[in-house]
């Protein structure tokens, strides 16, 4: 929030466990209080709407505002890699090494993950080039000192592409030297080229290792990182304060941060970097939840940008370039891996310095890697970045050029409402069609329609250049896709060289347009893309419309997609309607006003007449209905320019402030309706009552008419108090209109905790004929949604038991009714459940009895057993006291056989005569073992080490919905556009099984149709926490992002701290009965005030000794406590050791927590003797 010294303010966005000793409590001294204990603000919600009557008043002229066009807008970028563009010297090819191993120098020419020469100083020889083409900026990979080669064998590659830097002060010596650069640049600004520096703020090359030697993510909740005093520190809370502790590299971090070398600890520039403690040291990202913040990118080093000493830092390296060399601008990679925090104290930084030395366009963007706009715009917005690269638009201009049809670039469109407010918007967003990580347009348009000709894959670039020209923003041309560049893939695939290659793939390919290939250099000006560019360069200079304008959508038809650009200036229409079907289409366009006569402009210029309608004198006319008629070409866009200005109409709109129970902790939609003016500007502003001042939230100038604000930060907002929302619109004129209302702000509940409590009650029942066509389940009570006894909840979901209802729940259920029946025929009574206690039910037709598990439901369970040799002969199942079960069953898997079981866990032995085959424990219904191993697998997706995701949508359209995978997948997705389709389908829907890595914790998965996600974040699939096979119903997730799966139900944690089941066996080992996996957490809570205690399913309060797995109880301390032989051992870890006299004598709680941080196991300790 920006305060200004005018009236209007602008917004820019317990019970006591055992004791284990006789030795008094150690006091805790003042410097122990907790480090980060962050009060919880108040979460507010709209309590009641308060309308305001419609009319202008005095002070409304103040906040009558024109949209925002102060930050770059029209632009056009060149995109550059300088490793792969021109060799101007090969005397650095090396980097200045007389050394010739490439895994020195990291130069091979022949290898495309390598150094390829290219260089500032070809760089400079080819600007004339860049200029010819229409270019107007250039944006280069990042040029600072890098890690020249990271990785070893076949993982070896080297920083061609400048994402691994170790110095931040100066130019990588591959590419040339400082005053190189400045030459660079002077001469690109004598030709009106801009040029930006691409810098990575999220992490550094990969120098630091653990001396744990894993890298699996831990994450807060299992390993949450301490203070010197072992309190548990929250660092989203404290980041960027003064409240930030000071962290210790040797006890701090979930992993002990080493330098493998000595020459490692002094690598990096400038110093503070080379401090270990700067760093998230949690092992690398699995790309969901928080690890998309705290965890290493594949390995390299992520800075702790919550640490204040890092902000400064980094605001130092920002501003240092702009002084040296005159930059014009930053784009900053992985925007969206660094906290929001960081970015509201840098971003607006950098600006006010560059501004303060005269470079007032100086213009910082991001890359928010995401498809969805307000993850994207919530950088521009809340975090204060001018820009982010338009993901959204790549996504929905890629289903366009595809012939997937229009409706995903006309929803990015009119979600560019998200990206205003009171000092950024859409306008100046960076548009682009392909890039260095996800591949080129050509190859991507490849992929989406294979058996393309090259003639019509050349149309479509060609359509789709236009329509990045022609759109709002600044578009991104990436170097090489005007030679008609296509590659084979993101990544290194899509970095070819525009010099002869020695890459054999570079250099095989054969471009689109041209009969050249990569064997050859390739800066042709007469390439019919090259042309195309330089001509729509020319083009959109003639009128700053392209530049200036706004954008409204007209139409989305089929393959048909028109939109309106105009100026608060000029006020003539200019409409583009672009068609990428195969075959002309004819179509009806709403524009402006009826009568408004337009003239053709693009392509070509004159009275030709595009289409259909009143010719007259020179062009089509909207009819009475408003619409304009017009024929378009197959694979092309017209432009059409009205011959007038836009007639005004007087504003008359209407306020529609967030609807009673809307949360306010979050940017809600504030819309004005009514608004029917050709061309206007609707600013919206709110204020707590009481106060004079208005806060600015956004100025639009296109319909819909809308911003999207976050009020809970306006001072003085409070429970019970009112805040004012007003909009003021000015039209074409500058005749106002003006209305308000306002809403009084409720206490909103706490967001749920993820994992605690169900969002689902499953219901199993089983028909032993099979005859399930019309049976359904009548619901009523804590549920979502109460069912129609005409409508019942199908029995669709399948399962070895036999089918299943599932019923979404209200949040905190305790009760649900329902009843099986089909039509007025009813199979048993009303039923009730408590789903917090029993989240999945069994029956059995013609059964009153409703039982809380299969086993008890069925009498029996299932041992599956695979024998290498396949030899089942003779196989038997035994079980304590009940005769011998033959395994006479057989499936893909080996042999099975039911054996009776009343409840589980039950102990059984695979025998063949005296032969012991397998044994193990059954704990579910089913369990699935191979021969000679200890392991007992619950699911048959488990023992053949896969993940199966089952999916489930409404309304039954499964078309084009894929999955991709990446972290913990054998085969990760090669691509976002090569995505895995469905496996299969059954009666919940579709499903997908995927193989899995060796010893993969979980899998990384996106469900996707397009940029469209289900359920919206990344999801990662925790195998220990929540099982390899999962039901998932579309669109249901937790508060935190995370899906909210069908089946299985979240686990109930056995927490009792009033038990003492964790023994101290010594002083710094603790035996206890658990499940021990390294991406678990496990500590001992201690406090000498006895506060610990379980709240919201989570254990609170006290100092944290860390612990470690350390196999079994064995040797000598088995055989002094005999009882405990073979149980799981804890080490206190060797970091915390200093502190175990302090949490003697004390409240002690023993806590396990799955990877996901949801509370497994807690209970007191005790001493073993």
């Amino acid at each position: 929030m920006q305060v200004l010294t005018t009236p209007e303010v602008v917004m820019g966005r317990r019970a006591l466990a055992l004791l284990v000793s006789t030795v008094l409590a150690v006091p805790l001294g003042p410097g122990a209080a907790p480090a980060a204990a962050a009060e919880q603000p108040t979460r507010f919600s709209v309590g009641e709407v308060v309308d305001i009557a419609p009319g202008t008043r005095p002070d409304d002229r103040r906040l009558a505002r024109d949209a925002l066009r102060a930050d770059l807008s029209g632009e056009r970028f060149y995109f550059v890699m300088p490793d792969r563009f021109a060799n101007g010297d090969p005397r650095n090819d090396r980097g200045g090494s007389a050394e010739t191993d490439r895994l020195k120098t990291g130069f091979d020419p022949a290898d495309k993950g390598f150094y390829h020469g290219g260089d500032l100083a070809g760089l400079r020889s080819k600007l004339d080039y860049i200029k010819g083409m229409g270019a107007t900026a250039i944006w280069m990979t990042p040029m600072f000192a890098n890690r020249w080669v990271q990785g070893s064998g076949a993982d070896a590659s080297a920083a061609y592409h400048g994402y691994w830097t170790t110095d931040f002060t100066r130019i990588d010596p591959h590419f040339g030297t400082t005053q190189e650069m400045r030459a660079v640049i002077t001469d690109a600004h004598r030709l009106g080229i801009k040029v930006f520096f691409d810098i990575v703020a999220n992490h550094t090359a990969d120098v630091l290792d653990y001396a744990e030697g894993r890298h699996d993510y831990l994450s807060t909740a299992t390993h949450p990182y301490l203070d010197r005093h072992g309190n548990p520190v929250d660092i989203k809370a404290v980041a960027g304060t003064p409240r930030f502790p000071d962290l210790d590299p040797a006890t701090s971090f979930p992993y002990t941060p080493i330098f493998p070398t000595p020459a490692d600890a002094t690598a990096k520039t400038p110093a503070w970097l080379n401090d270990p403690a700067v760093y998230h040291n949690r092992g690398n990202s699995i790309f969901s939840g928080e690890s998309d913040e705290y965890g290493d990118f594949a390995g390299l080093d992520d800075l702790m940008t919550e640490d204040p000493r890092v902000v400064e830092g980094m605001k130092r390296i920002f501003t240092t370039w702009i002084d040296t060399l005159g930059i014009d601008g930053y784009r900053v990679d992985t925007v969206k891996h660094v906290n929001m925090e960081f970015w509201q104290a840098l971003a607006p930084h950098v600006v006010a310095y560059a501004h303060a030395r005269g470079k007032k366009d100086f213009f910082v963007f991001g890359e928010v890697f995401s498809g969805d706009t307000m993850v994207t715009s919530s950088y521009t917005t809340t975090g204060r970045m001018q820009a982010a690269l338009d993901f959204p638009f790549q996504g929905g201009a890629l289903d366009f050029l595809s012939g997937k049809g229009s409706r995903r670039l006309a929803e990015v469109l009119l979600a560019d409402d998200q990206y205003t407010d009171a000092d950024s918007n859409a306008a100046s967003l960076p548009t682009f069609l392909g890039n260095h990580d996800m591949g080129r347009v050509a190859w991507l348009l490849r992929e989406e329609r294979p058996g393309s000709t090259e003639a019509d894959l050349l149309k479509r670039i060609e359509l789709g250049n236009t329509l990045m020209y022609l759109w709002r923003g600044n578009p991104v041309v990436y170097y090489g896709d005007e030679q008609g560049f296509a590659g084979g893939g993101g990544d290194k695939l899509s970095r070819q060289d525009m010099f002869a290659s020695k890459t054999p793939e570079y250099a095989e390919e054969k471009f689109v347009g041209s009969d050249r290939t990569g064997a050859q250099e390739n800066f042709v000006p007469s390439h019919p893309l090259y042309r195309q560019l330089a001509q729509l360069a020319s083009f959109v200079d003639k009128d700053r419309v392209w530049a200036e304008g706004n954008q409204t959508l007209r139409l989305a038809e089929g393959d048909v997609l028109a939109f309106s650009r105009m100026t608060a200036r000029d006020q003539r229409e200019h409409l583009v309607v672009a068609n990428a079907g195969a075959e002309a289409a004819t179509v009806a366009v709403p524009v402006g006003a009826p009568g408004q006569r337009f003239r053709t402009e693009f392509p070509g210029s004159g009275d030709r007449d595009s289409g259909s309608g009143d010719s007259g004198s020179g062009g089509p006319v909207s009819g009475p209905d408003g619409k304009v008629r017009v024929t378009v070409p197959a694979l092309s866009a017209l432009v059409l320019a009205s011959t007038e200005r836009a007639r005004a109409v007087p504003p008359t709109p209407t306020l529609v402030p967030p609807a009673v129970g809307t949360p306010l902790d979050d940017r809600v939609e504030v819309r004005a309706d009514g608004i029917t003016a050709p061309f206007a500007q609707a600013t919206f502003a709110a204020r707590v009552e009481g106060s004079r001042d208005w806060t600015v939230l956004g100025t639009d100038d296109a319909a819909p008419y809308r911003v999207f604000a976050d009020v809970s930060g306006l001072a003085g907002a409070a429970v019970g108090k009112k805040i004012e929302y007003r909009v003021v619109v000015k039209d074409g004129t500058a005749r106002l209109g003006a209305d308000g209302a306002a809403v009084r702000l409720a206490a909103a509940p706490p967001p749920g905790v993820p994992g605690h409590g169900p969002d689902w009650l499953v219901v199993h029942y089983n028909r032993p004929a099979g005859d399930y066509d019309g049976w359904g389940l009548h619901v009523w009570g804590d549920v979502a949604a109460r069912t129609d006894w005409a409508a019942p909840l199908p029995f669709a979901g399948e399962t070895g038991y036999g089918r299943f209802a599932w019923v979404k729940l209200k949040p905190g259920a305790r009760q649900v009714g329902f009843a099986v029946h089909r039509g007025e025929v009813k199979d048993g009574g009303d039923r009730f459940v408590d789903p917090a206690r029993t989240p999945q039910v069994w029956l059995e037709q013609g059964v009153e009895t409703a039982h809380a598990d299969e086993v008890s439901a069925t009498g029996k369970a299932t041992v599956h057993v695979q024998r290498p040799s396949g030899d089942y002969g003779g196989l038997v199942v035994r079980t304590p006291g009940l005769p011998d079960v033959p395994m006479t069953g057989r499936d893909a898997f080996g042999a099975f056989a039911e054996v009776p079981a009343a409840t589980v866990p039950l102990p059984f032995t695979v025998a063949q005569g005296a032969t012991t085959v397998a044994a193990g424990t059954l704990t579910g219904a089913a369990g699935w073992v191979r021969e000679g191993a200890a392991k007992v697998h619950r699911s048959l997706a488990a023992a053949e080490n896969h993940a199966v995701i089952h999916y489930s949508r409404q309304d039954g359209d499964y078309a084009d919905w894929t999955l991709y995978h990446w972290t913990g997948s054998l085969r990760p997705s090669p691509s976002w556009a090569e995505s895995r389709p469905p496996d299969g389908r059954d009666g919940f829907g579709v499903f997908w099984s995927v193989p899995l890595a060796p010893g993969a914790a979980g899998l990384s998965n996106i469900i996707h149709r397009g940029e469209d996600k289900d359920p919206g974040a990344d999801q990662f699939l925790d195998l220990a926490g929540t099982g390899h096979e999962v039901w998932f119903a579309s669109g249901s997730a937790r508060p935190d992002g995370s899906a909210s799966y069908v089946l299985p139900p979240p686990r109930t944690a056995d927490a009792d701290l009033g038990a003492a089941d964790a023994v101290w066996i010594d002083c710094d080992t603790l035996a206890w009965d658990v499940p021990a996996l390294h991406t678990n957490g496990y500590q001992v809570r201690y406090d000498p005030l006895g506060r610990i205690e379980i709240v919201d399913g989570q254990v609170r309060g006290g100092q944290i000794l860390r612990l470690q797995p350390g196999g079994t109880l064995s040797g000598d301390l088995a055989t002094r406590f005999p009882h405990l032989a073979g149980t799981p051992v804890f080490h206190v870890r060797a970091a915390d050791a200093g502190r175990i006299d302090d949490a003697r004598h004390v409240q002690q709680a023993a806590v396990h927590l799955d990877a996901s941080g949801s509370l497994r196991h807690a209970t007191g300790t005790r001493p073993a003797g």
